[in-house]
């Protein structure tokens, strides 16, 4: 069996075309994720009993239901309630939902590998919860962020293909049209994977960059 190099040539420019879709439901949908993954990880560590339910009720939605039925339930349960949206809103949000209950995770963990006894040292200095947070905390946990933070965009990177059952216009569907038109399933399919692979490795060297910054005092 010979590869059809015509063929794919002829379907980089459509797949570019998708995978710029799925770079814009990322770029909005993962800092929207940890954005609300920051709030429910406060939120757990709350002395607030209804503050803990609810972030944990959060993640463990976000833990036990997989990708694909909240996409599902997202895109045809909404319309029953009133709620019309576009697919790539329901990505968007979809992507922000999903990833915030694991950056949850990752950052009360991030929390819990710092001494207990940094935190008293800097109250007892007189540093307000803020400073604390800001002198602190913040800038020691970065460090530990930056490897499962790279690895969850990655994750939710190549989950975004499942925004295909939608009809959204990512890079899986555009394979998927392709496909459907030219029936070079390896040559398509494989471009299609060659792209997300490439994009995952510059994922991960940014990562790796940013965890070296990131821990750069600790090698002073």
């Amino acid at each position: 069996m010979s590869i059809d190099l015509a063929v794919v040539q002829s379907s980089i420019l459509p797949l570019l075309k998708g995978l710029k879709v799925t770079a814009q439901v990322c770029v909005l949908g993962i800092p929207l994720g940890i954005v609300a993954g920051t709030v429910a990880a406060y939120f757990r560590a709350s002395e607030w009993r209804v503050l803990r339910a609810v972030a944990l009720s959060y993640v463990e939605i976000v833990r036990n239901v997989p990708f694909l039925i909240l996409v599902y339930l997202s895109f045809f349960g909404l319309p029953k309630l009133g709620v019309s949206m576009p697919a790539f809103a329901i990505g968007v949000a979809a992507t922000a939902f999903y990833t915030g209950g694991y950056f949850c995770e990752i950052l009360r963990a991030a929390f819990g590998s710092l001494a207990h006894g940094q935190v008293q040292a800097a109250r007892s200095l007189g540093l307000s919860g803020l400073q604390v947070q800001r002198h602190v905390v913040l800038p020691q946990i970065f460090g530990f962020l930056a490897p499962a933070t790279t690895s969850l965009t990655i994750m939710m990177f190549k989950d975004s293909s499942i925004f295909s059952v939608m009809s959204l216009t990512e890079l899986t569907y555009q394979s998927n049209l392709l496909t459907a038109d030219t029936f070079a399933y390896v040559e398509v399919l494989g471009t299609t994977a060659l792209i997300y692979w490439l994009c995952s490795v510059l994922l991960d060297v940014a990562g790796q960059w940013s965890e070296r910054y990131a821990t750069r005092y600790r090698r002073v």
